[in-house]
């Protein structure tokens, strides 16, 4: 019998901070099992054992050993380039999949920004010579942020985090980033990071975006929704005393975020394992087959709850 499942975070320093990759089968970045009988397997090597009992019957026939979605959190330093994901269809003619992609806000300083969109439509003739005359920032939206702000960024959108915003980021799996502009910027190795104006220019959304942020209300004790897309749902769950989740209807995975607080993740129809604590920025895994979770905080805490349809 399977169980809920702890992986030990990727670390990966970047010039403008650091990303924890939490769950992945992207490329080379396996994230690997750390609790229970299953310590020391890869995510890959668990769906090419247990296949739809671990993802769900339609994401195996779909995605074969492949997980669907890439979970990270990310400590923006600095600004991060000004970049777009290609969707499903561009990306195919790379046999990858597309980037559509979340972020929950888990900390921001009081000036915190992200830049998300065009602050008007525009074009891509205008767009490319924004970028010749060093003008891009002319046309970016920028939105202020602070914590529990969320985001979706849908395949085509421009965007970047900017300095003093920690996020969580739910995405598909793939790392699939085309840079449209760096700042003029050494990476770590000193030498200017490449950029993909062409391939960015392709695939960007000229269109305004009005509504950048997602409006929620999430009392005490409730459940929001957040995103429902054809890639990923995420749902945020708010709650001071002990809650159950029926997933007897789902067919599908689901992974929890701890966004704010301490909660604990027990199966109740597990035979295997222990109960997993989770502090904020931590995620579990609990697999297709477990339908009856119990989710204790310890005081208040906040939880995304993620999955597929």
């Amino acid at each position: 019998m399977l169980y809920p499942l702890k992986f030990k975070p990727i670390v990966k320093p970047k010039v403008w901070g650091q990303e924890s990759w939490l769950i992945s089968t992207c490329g080379n970045d396996q994230t690997i099992v750390e609790n229970g009988f299953l310590a020391g397997n890869t995510l890959s090597e668990l769906i090419e054992i247990y296949m739809d009992e671990l993802v769900g019957g339609s994401i195996y026939q779909m995605f074969g050993d492949v997980f669907p979605l890439l979970f990270k959190t990310i400590d923006a330093q600095d600004d991060l380039s000004i970049q777009v994901h290609p969707d499903d269809m561009m990306a195919a003619e790379l046999d990858q999949l597309g980037k559509s992609e979340m972020w929950y806000v888990s900390q921001a300083t009081p000036q915190a920004s992200i830049i998300l969109g065009f602050n008007r439509a525009t074009s891509r003739d205008e767009v490319a010579d924004c970028l010749q005359q060093d003008t891009i920032m002319n046309l970016m939206q920028i939105v202020p942020v602070q914590q529990g702000d969320v985001a979706f960024v849908e395949a085509g959108l421009v965007h970047a985090l900017r300095s003093g915003t920690q996020v969580v980021e739910i995405q598909q799996s793939s790392d699939l980033t085309y840079r449209l502009y760096d700042y003029r910027r050494p990476g770590l190795d000193g030498k200017l990071r490449e950029l993909h104006i062409d391939q960015a220019l392709d695939c960007l959304n000229y269109e305004a975006q009005p509504e950048p942020l997602i409006n929620y209300d999430n009392p005490v004790n409730s459940a929001a929704s957040l995103v429902q897309d054809e890639h990923f749902c995420t749902n945020i769950l708010h709650f001071d005393k002990s809650i159950n989740r029926d997933y007897a209807e789902l067919d599908s995975f689901v992974v929890y975020i701890c966004a704010e607080g301490q909660v604990r993740v027990e199966a109740l129809d597990g035979e295997e394992g222990e109960p997993v604590m989770l502090n904020a920025g931590e995620a579990v895994l609990l697999p297709a087959s477990l339908k009856d979770i119990q989710l204790t905080p310890d005081a208040t805490a906040k939880v995304l709850e993620v999955y597929v349809v």
